[in-house]
C-alpha cells in the first residue's frame, strides 16, 4: 500500500551534495527563465555525477572518468542502479541540453523541468537503497556504523528509503528500524499499521510485534526529547558530532556518501 512516488514528491530536497542542491533550487525559482532552469538541471547533474556517482563506479570507470561526457557518466550509473532510474536522469540531461542549445525556443516545458527534478530526487533516494541491497544494512556482527549514520538523516527520507529496501529484505531488523522511522516522522499510527501488516505476512512473530509496538509507545512518550533531525542542516550537525567516533578504517563508501550529501565532501 506504500505510495513510493507520492512520498518522493512529498520530500522537498534531494539527498545530493550542497553544490548540487544549489543548482537544483535554482531550477525551482518561479521567477527564473525556463532555459536558465534547464541549464541549472544540467549543472546539477554534472555535480551529482562528479561528487556522488564517481564514488560508486568501478575503479576502471574512475580511471576514464575525466574523459567521459555527462551522458557517459550517467550511463555508468547502471553499474549499480536499475535502468529505469538511470533513464530518468538521462531524460533530465536531455532537458538540460535543450536549454543549452535551443534557449527559450527549445521544445520543452515547465513540467519537463519539474519531471527532471523528480528524476534527480528519485535517484538520490534510490542510491541509498541500491547500496543497502548490494552491501547489506545490518551486518551487526561486523560492528557496522551504517544504521547509526543513516539515523542522522531526517526521518522522512529514512521512511521512504527503508520502505523500498524492506521490499527487498523484509527482515525483523529492517521492520524495527522502519517502524521507528515512521514514529520519528510524526506518523506513529502508520508505524503500528506497518507492524500489523508485517505480522499478518508472518514476517515477525506475535512476540516481536508486541516488543516493537512497546518500543513505539515508549518512544512516543519521550518524543519531544528525541534527537530528531527535521531538516538537512540539523542532520549535518548530528552527523558531524558522530563522525569523530568512527575510525578512519571504518569510513566506507556509505559514510562518504552521507558526508558528501551533508558536508559536500567525502
Amino acid at each position: 500500500n506504500y505510495n513510493w512516488r507520492s512520498k518522493i514528491m512529498g520530500i522537498i530536497l534531494p539527498l545530493i551534495s550542497p553544490l548540487s542542491r544549489k543548482y537544483y533550487l535554482y531550477a525551482s525559482d518561479a521567477e527564473g527563465k525556463i532555459h536558465h532552469k534547464a541549464l541549472d538541471i544540467r549543472l546539477c547533474l554534472e555535480c551529482v555525477c562528479n561528487e556522488i556517482v564517481y564514488q560508486f563506479v568501478s575503479h576502471e570507470t574512475q580511471q576514464r572518468w575525466k574523459r567521459f561526457s555527462l551522458h557517459e557518466k550517467i550511463e555508468a550509473t547502471k553499474e549499480f542502479m536499475n535502468t529505469e532510474v538511470v533513464n530518468g536522469l538521462l531524460n533530465a540531461k536531455g532537458i538540460g541540453n535543450k536549454g543549452a542549445h535551443d534557449g527559450e525556443e527549445g521544445q520543452y516545458s515547465s513540467q519537463d523541468i519539474i519531471d527532471a527534478q523528480e528524476a534527480i530526487k528519485k535517484f538520490s533516494l534510490e542510491i541509498f537503497c541500491s547500496y543497502f541491497v548490494k552491501n547489506g544494512f545490518e551486518n551487526l556482527q561486523n560492528g557496522t556504523w551504517i544504521p547509526t549514520v543513516f539515523s542522522t538523516l531526517p526521518p522522512t527520507y529514512r521512511v521512504t528509503i527503508l520502505h523500498k529496501y524492506y521490499n527487498h529484505v523484509p527482515s525483523p531488523f529492517v521492520i524495527d528500524k522502519l517502524s521507528k522511522a515512521y514514529l520519528k516522522s510524526g506518523n506513529k499510527n502508520e508505524g503500528i499499521n506497518f507492524l500489523s501488516e508485517c505480522l499478518n505476512k508472518k514476517q515477525i512473530s506475535y512476540a516481536q510485534f508486541d516488543r516493537l509496538k512497546y518500543d513505539l509507545d515508549l518512544l512516543d512518550k519521550y518524543f519531544d526529547k528525541l534527537p530528531i533531525a527535521n531538516n538537512l542542516e540539523i542532520a549535518k550537525e548530528n552527523f558531524n558530532r558522530l563522525l569523530p567516533a568512527i575510525e578512519e578504517d571504518n569510513r566506507d563508501v556509505f559514510i562518504c556518501l552521507v558526508s558528501m550529501v551533508l558536508n559536500g565532501k567525502a
